[in-house]
């Protein structure tokens, strides 16, 4: 388990500056000069194979911490990953974001860190208190990291029956009425092109931003006030289009681009050389469901 975090992000950005992988990824995922830190180190060198003698990536006040309310370094980095995430976290703590490393909250962290502690009956109802927090946080890191890991199957998001909110998003449709067939899989709407020596550039594409329909805001709920007021319509051509992307889940970015609008940039026609794949058009519904939930899920509650 590796978590990406950078210092700070560029002027103007608001994302979250954190993300999960399996693997070591390149350092541009979130920023330029984001860091990769792993829940674990080897005792031989980074990148052999576990010999039983992994340990955990903490310090001592860390581990004294962790031990006290019975969790581990994978509860710690899920409780890191979710509140990055928080929007409430991000707001209340913007200025410093924009200059340093983020600084997570851990209660009671004092008292559970110290190599000393207080009284037996004053330390068991910090630890209680502690670990109840705790715990809520580490389950909804854990739903995030699934949600941000595109290899991970979410019940409800992208497998078995759908959340009647997520089924309405991102829904593959025509012009026409009829199921998309032949030249309804090419994405000729201008979303990429070659640049200079082959370089992939984006393109304007075309996003029919709209007001939601009575059905699609039925279905969403209280969902689309976290979603967006509007939402859009991402046309592959002139006929077929992905119907109902809310407006936050079309801007969503990370690591500064814009997450479905750079991935149509690589499946302009000309750019790919060929019409998407069914399975193609059905995962850019994947991800937009993925990133609703992630958003939905990154709102305090």
């Amino acid at each position: 388990m590796w978590l990406c975090a950078a210092q700070h992000l560029r002027k103007g950005a608001e994302e979250p500056q954190a993300y999960f992988a399996r693997h070591i990824a390149s350092y541009h995922l979130i920023e330029r000069g984001a860091l990769w830190f792993p829940a674990w180190l080897s005792e031989d060198a980074l990148g052999t194979q576990s010999s039983g003698t992994d340990r955990p990536n903490l310090s001592a006040s860390a581990r004294r911490y962790l031990e006290r309310v019975t969790m581990n370094v994978e509860d710690l980095f899920h409780h890191v990953l979710a509140v990055l995430h928080n929007s409430e976290y991000r707001s209340a703590n913007a200025g410093a974001l924009r200059m340093e490393w983020p600084r997570i909250p851990m209660p009671h962290w004092s008292e559970l860190s110290a190599r000393t502690s207080t009284e037996d009956h004053e330390l068991t109802a910090k630890v209680e208190a502690a670990s109840k927090t705790l715990a809520d946080s580490v389950a909804r890191g854990r739903e995030l990291s699934a949600l941000l890991d595109p290899e991970t199957p979410v019940p409800g998001v992208t497998i078995g029956d759908l959340q009647p909110d997520v089924a309405a998003i991102a829904v593959p449709a025509t012009a026409r009425g009829r199921n998309m067939f032949d030249e309804d899989f090419g994405v000729t709407a201008g979303w990429g092109h070659f640049g200079p020596g082959q370089a992939v550039m984006p393109g304007q594409g075309r996003a029919v931003e709209r007001a939601y329909t009575a059905s699609e805001r039925s279905a969403l709920g209280t969902a689309a006030g976290t979603l967006g007021e509007t939402t859009y319509d991402i046309r592959l051509n002139d006929n077929a289009y992905w119907r109902n992307v809310p407006a936050n889940v079309w801007n969503y970015r990370l690591g500064g681009y814009q997450v479905l609008k750079k991935w149509l940039s690589y499946r302009e026609k000309k750019v790919l050389g060929r019409v998407l794949k069914v399975e193609e058009v059905a995962y850019f519904s994947e991800v937009a469901r993925r990133i609703a939930a992630i958003l939905s899920n990154s709102v305090p509650q």
